[in-house]
């Protein structure tokens, strides 16, 4: 199998929904990683929206397997999607509309994610975040890469730090900023409140978790090497031609009123 890498990046509010029961005042959270509790968006989830974005595909049966009223459901697709892990989400600024933010420990589980999965990756980059994973974040005060001390990041104050990140503007976003552990994983996600209305009457009224646009996760997808000319042809080669190059997808719910809709991208080489 070879492993090839993709990131996706939020263009507006994302919900993939957790549906757990719960008793909080938010009646709608999103999926959460057991381990970090970061954001995450679950393995059957991705492939279900690609699966719909493929349609009718000729590759469909084969990459994604039978849908569930087939008669040979049983079977598995030839493709194997590991689920997505948040590696950035932008925060709130008082000098710019938002900074983005990562971790210490995000940047590191994205660099063994990449030695685990042994994914051919821009050295460049790679080198720069392995640089960046080094820098010590006290809990409380974010680093940013600028010189300002007047920054303030959601409720946090701001440490300055001189390293060079410019290397990674174009692979996890402009004016990054970087937080512990521990302040990243305390981070709210926005709310929003929605409503049912019946004949203009307020019927029900709850509250939804979302991940905001311009986050970014990353995710693999395990495919066969071990094809003849014509599989590689009709399957492997049609699914890359169609998700390969930077495209746009819809993950999660609510797609009808513009969640969901993501910016797809392969980064391995």
């Amino acid at each position: 199998m070879k492993r090839d890498l993709y990131t996706i990046t939020t263009l507006s509010n994302l919900h993939v929904g957790s549906g757990d029961i719960n008793f909080d005042v938010i009646d709608n959270q999103v999926q959460r990683d057991a381990i970090t509790q970061l954001p995450t968006i679950h393995s059957s989830s991705l492939k279900g929206a690609f699966r719909e974005a493929a349609g009718e595909s000729q590759y469909s049966k084969y990459i994604f397997g039978p849908e569930n009223t087939d008669n040979d459901s049983h079977q598995t697709g030839a493709f194997h999607f590991f689920e997505a892990s948040l590696l950035g989400r932008p925060v709130r600024s008082n000098v710019k509309p938002y900074f983005m933010a990562t971790s210490v420990g995000a940047i590191a589980t994205f660099l063994s994610f990449l030695e685990d999965f042994a994914i051919d990756f821009d050295g460049e980059i790679k080198e720069a975040l392995a640089q960046l994973s080094k820098e010590k974040v006290g809990e409380g005060k974010p680093l940013i890469f600028e010189q300002n001390s007047s920054v303030i990041l959601e409720d946090f104050e701001t440490n300055t730090s001189s390293l060079d990140v410019s290397k990674l503007e174009d692979f996890l976003g402009e004016n990054l900023s970087l937080f512990s552990d521990k302040d990243f994983k305390a981070l709210d996600l926005p709310v929003i409140a929605r409503n049912y209305l019946e004949d203009g009457v307020s019927k029900n009224l709850w509250y939804e978790e979302v991940v905001p646009k311009k986050s970014k996760f990353y995710f693999v997808i395990a495919k066969p090497t071990n094809l003849d000319a014509a599989d590689k042809k009709e399957n492997l080669d049609a699914f890359e031609a169609r998700f390969d190059n930077t495209t746009n997808i819809q993950f999660g719910a609510n797609k009808s009123i513009g969640y969901g809709y993501c910016k797809l991208q392969k980064v391995s080489l």
